[in-house]
């Protein structure tokens, strides 16, 4: 966690400034109880972190007295350089109480992400869920290029290309998915959001659930290859409960092929949809290998 301003204190001491500073920038409070509970130590030494970290940072925090609570100013510029894959696998994974990663001796390579979310973007909008406030923003369509529009975030998606916020888009007034990276402009509103409308309960798609049935693909010339990919029995399906609104992201991202009759290649899609009319009539899979506009969607 490379910073320009922390370097005088201890590994464990950094790690603490850190914290406060994550806190703040994605969440925009931190308390003391924050880096007790995260780090096993006592108040006394959480106010002497604090008292660092406004030292180092004088403008980034108020104390709000009655809720005993330090929220990020207007003013706030990060104590710490953020790594993107880091910052995103933190918000995704949380982090470890009482528990730090043990050292990995086994290199591995993962495929670079090619898409990568502004992180003042992300903090806007991270802030905003947390808070359950809305958020004006200036977004970017491939269909209909840039407009400003009001939105109430509720969740974040990673659908392995490409991050997501799930939001009640005032313009249009209802649910939709906003990629990250084509957000260029997010400003909080002071404005209460309708929880009869707006709020994460009121999103169907979100709430309902749907299972879906996946086999190797009928086509496949050694179907057992496939089934050891999956830990399948010989002849045993793969069935996963998936939210409807996400349903097309996972079957894409997992390489199913969603075609009535498995039309497509095996050798590009190992996988096949059991059923897919019925699960057409349960979630939208526009962007589901093998669904077509001419596909059937009762």
């Amino acid at each position: 966690m490379p910073t320009t301003a922390a370097d005088t204190a201890s590994p464990n001491q950094r790690e603490r400034l850190w914290q406060i500073d994550f806190l703040a920038r994605f969440r925009g409070q931190v308390t003391r109880q924050d880096l007790t509970y995260r780090f096993g130590i006592a108040l006394s030494n959480a106010t002497r972190d604090f008292t660092l970290y406004r030292k180092l940072a004088p403008s980034n925090l108020d104390y709000d007295h009655r809720d005993k609570v330090y929220r990020r100013t207007p003013q706030f510029q990060p104590l710490f350089t953020y790594d993107r894959e880091h910052t995103l696998q933190t918000l995704t994974l949380g982090q470890a109480a009482g528990q730090e990663p043990c050292e990995q001796p086994i290199l591995v390579d993962a495929a670079p992400a090619l898409n990568q979310p502004n992180l003042d973007i992300l903090a806007a909008v991270s802030r905003a869920i947390y808070a359950a406030k809305a958020i004006s923003i200036r977004y970017v369509s491939v269909s209909s290029g840039e407009s400003k529009r009001e939105i109430v975030p509720h969740s974040l998606v990673n659908t392995g290309l490409r991050w997501h916020v799930r939001a009640y888009c005032r313009t249009h007034a209802q649910f939709r998915d906003f990629v990250l990276t084509r957000i260029t402009q997010a400003d909080e509103l002071n404005s209460a959001i309708e929880l009869a409308v707006e709020s994460i309960g009121q999103d169907a798609e979100w709430n309902r659930y749907l299972t879906v049935e996946l086999l190797p693909h009928p086509a496949a010339a050694h179907k057992r290859a496939i089934e050891l990919d999956y830990g399948l029995a010989p002849g045993e399906t793969l069935q996963m409960s998936i939210k409807a609104a996400t349903a097309g992201y996972w079957l894409r991202r997992w390489g199913v092929d969603c075609s009535l009759n498995a039309r497509l290649s095996p050798d590009e899609y190992q996988l096949a949809l059991l059923n897919p009319a019925s699960v057409y009539r349960q979630a939208n899979l526009s962007i589901a290998p093998g669904f077509t506009q001419e596909t059937p969607n009762p």
